[in-house]
């Protein structure tokens, strides 16, 4: 079928690529400043929220790449790597609008959240964010780099040995680990109505 608007899907790529290395772009000057941040939630985009009082990680990597958000197919993201992590204070969170099927009980939203009551212990963990905010960050022999290539994707890239983010928001479309170990784990469901109060288990 022929592409009613005549858009150029490898020119789309180089367009979200570019977003990508932008964004990177914007995260490398907040890291070099000791304090980063980058606004979030991004309206249009989605996401859950990944916080914690403090993150101690080792073989930190971050470089651009495309991925899938809940409402776009395809959206300029940061992918990030630690070889470790050391997680205390976990708290990921997602907001899901059920209007549509619970707003004749007067439910417009439902917060899920899973916490844990220690230090989350995570290896070879990948993440895909939109944004990251931190009181403050620490690198442990900081690297940037970029490369000649043909894939704009592979152009540049942030590594460190070490990284520690303190009071850190994520705002994440994916997340993997080889394991992980969450102690005192307790996930809520709780409902947000429209009298303003909230209701869980």
């Amino acid at each position: 079928m022929a592409n009613a608007l005549n858009v150029s899907k490898k020119r789309l790529g180089m367009i979200g690529a570019a977003a990508g290395t932008g964004l990177i772009a914007v995260l490398l000057s907040l890291f070099i400043s000791g304090s980063l941040f980058a606004a979030f939630p991004l309206a249009g985009i989605g996401g859950f929220t990944i916080s914690a009082d403090e993150i101690d990680g080792t073989d930190f990597s971050l470089y651009p790449t495309i991925g899938e958000t809940e409402q776009n197919q395809e959206w300029a993201q940061a992918g990030v790597d630690l070889g470790t992590a050391d997680i205390d204070g976990l708290v990921l969170s997602k907001n899901i609008d059920t209007e549509d099927a619970l707003g004749a009980y007067g439910v417009n939203s439902v917060d899920v959240q899973v916490t844990s009551s220690g230090v989350v212990e995570g290896d070879n963990l990948n993440l895909m964010v939109s944004g990251i905010d931190a009181v403050d960050s620490q690198f442990g022999g900081l690297e940037v780099a970029e490369y000649y290539t043909d894939d704009p994707m592979d152009s540049f890239d942030l590594s460190a040995p070490d990284l520690l983010l303190e009071d850190a928001e994520l705002n994440t479309h994916f997340l993997s680990a080889d394991s992980i170990g969450i102690p005192g784990l307790q996930v809520q469901v709780i409902s947000n109505t429209e009298d303003g109060s909230i209701g869980g288990f």
